[in-house]
Parts: structure tokens; C-alpha cells; sequence
């Protein structure tokens, strides 16, 4: 039983590391990829349990990690950051009231003053071109 738990661990930790994906998993260890996928929920379960930080997710091998930039620590950084947020909501929200103006101006035309302004989809092109 000792052996099994520590061939599960192992193979895990390959995974996790990036050294197998799941399927080479399932191939290097005889196994199917569904035991494989049980055996990183136990493994991870159990640590989750046992306090310590999940682990990543797997990732193919050969697959370049990608690198996480810091969290601002500066108040001004955070305050900038904030501000852009900011502008950019205020931003999003001229735009939305912008096109519901312009879909409200263009179904009051056609509907109630009989304008026809958008262009129907079933027009031919004139033969003059």
C-alpha cells in the first residue's frame, strides 16, 4: 500500500511540476486518465486538508510557465490603478447611455416619423456601378 501511495505522490508531483501531462501520466503508470484526474483530487484534497497551499494546475510539459508580475505595493501604484479604474467605468458607462440614445433615436424615427435610416439588408445594389 505504501508503494501505491507513493507512486500516486510521484506521479502527481511529475504533473504538477510539468514533466508529464495527464495522458503521458496515464501511459508511464498503466493506468486510465480517469484514475490518473482521481489521484491529483486525492493528492490535492490531502494537502488541502493537511494546511499546506494548493498546488498549481497541471500544465503540458514543454509548455513555457508564465510569470506573474508583483502586486503593486506602492499607495501611489494602487491609487493610479484606481483612478484608471475609475475613468475607464465612467468611460463605459457615457458609452452605454451613447448607444441606447442612438437606438432610441433610430426606432422613434422609423417607427413614429416613418424614416427609414438604417440600411436593410435586402437591398440590391443599383446596376449604374
Amino acid at each position: 500500500m505504501q508503494k501505491h501511495a507513493l507512486s500516486m505522490r510521484q506521479m502527481v508531483a511529475e504533473i504538477h511540476l510539468g514533466k508529464l501531462n495527464i495522458a503521458q501520466a496515464a501511459a508511464k503508470f498503466e493506468l486510465t486518465r480517469k484514475t490518473v484526474r482521481h489521484w491529483i483530487d486525492l493528492v490535492e484534497a490531502e494537502a488541502e486538508a493537511n494546511g499546506l497551499p494548493p498546488a498549481p494546475p497541471p500544465c503540458p510539459p514543454g509548455a513555457r510557465k508564465r510569470t506573474t508580475r508583483p502586486a503593486p505595493q506602492d499607495s501611489e501604484a494602487v491609487e493610479a490603478l484606481t483612478a484608471k479604474i475609475q475613468a475607464l467605468e465612467a468611460a463605459l458607462e457615457t458609452a452605454n447611455f451613447k448607444a441606447l440614445y442612438y437606438t432610441t433615436l433610430l426606432r422613434v424615427a422609423e417607427e413614429e416619423l416613418g424614416i427609414d435610416i438604417e440600411k436593410k439588408s435586402v437591398t440590391k445594389p443599383s446596376a449604374a456601378c
